[in-house]
């Protein structure tokens, strides 16, 4: 109840803060709409949104991580402000700044879900979909397109993750053993499961064997 209440408490105050952002996007005032988000990292983490960028996700999954009952509350929240950063240096046409900020903000939301992913609402998902829909208009790393993968398949949307497998297969193919794994993954599954992820069980067969046939 705890790790509940405290991750309600970050919430709203990230309401308040993004109803706030509206007006600031729509007046321009990114400077201001900045520091509203630089306040609530150093609310509740002590820590500084521009430090907290330059550093590698495994860094800064370690210094939010430390009490690991409030890590998938914490990498939440973050995935949060670094998605709404990513929106301002988008609307002042600052790119790649947005592209990678989008990056980190996925990464730490799917720290988050591998950590603890019953804390999450599913509404708290589908803020997560809009950064992987956003994503798709950037190039992105290895890195992400494997969390797009996690983030696929955890979600139940099995065709768009299998594509996703795909993607990483054509880039390296020591991926082949990771599509494989999906596929037994998704074998046991009932077949309406299959069929609300868009990728009925004999397609699943097919891919399988056809991922068998690669290694051979």
């Amino acid at each position: 109840m705890l790790t509940k209440d405290y991750l309600m408490r970050m919430i709203d105050t990230l309401v308040r803060v993004l109803a706030r952002l509206v007006f600031l996007k729509n007046s321009k005032d990114y400077t201001k709409a900045f520091s509203e988000l630089n306040n609530v990292a150093k609310e509740f983490f002590a820590l500084d949104l521009n430090f907290a960028e330059t550093i590698s996700n495994r860094q800064l999954v370690e210094l939010i991580g430390k009490n690991k009952l409030l890590l998938p509350g914490n990498c939440y929240v973050f995935g949060i402000l670094f998605q709404e950063e990513a929106e301002l240096f988008e609307l002042q046409n600052d790119f790649p700044r947005a592209g990678g900020l989008y990056e980190k903000s996925l990464s730490l939301f799917t720290e988050g879900l591998k950590s603890s992913p019953s804390i999450l609402q599913s509404d708290h998902l589908d803020k997560i979909n809009s950064v992987v829909e956003k994503l798709n208009e950037f190039e992105i790393n290895i890195e992400t397109e494997e969390n797009i993968f996690f983030f696929y398949e955890f979600t139940g949307n099995y065709a768009e993750a299998e594509n996703v497998i795909y993607n990483l297969i054509e880039f390296d193919k020591s991926y082949i053993k990771s599509g494989i794994e999906f596929c037994m993954r998704l074998l046991e599954k009932s077949d309406e499961e299959l069929i609300r992820g868009n990728l009925p069980r004999h397609e699943v067969e097919e891919s399988l064997a056809g991922l068998k046939k690669k290694i051979i």
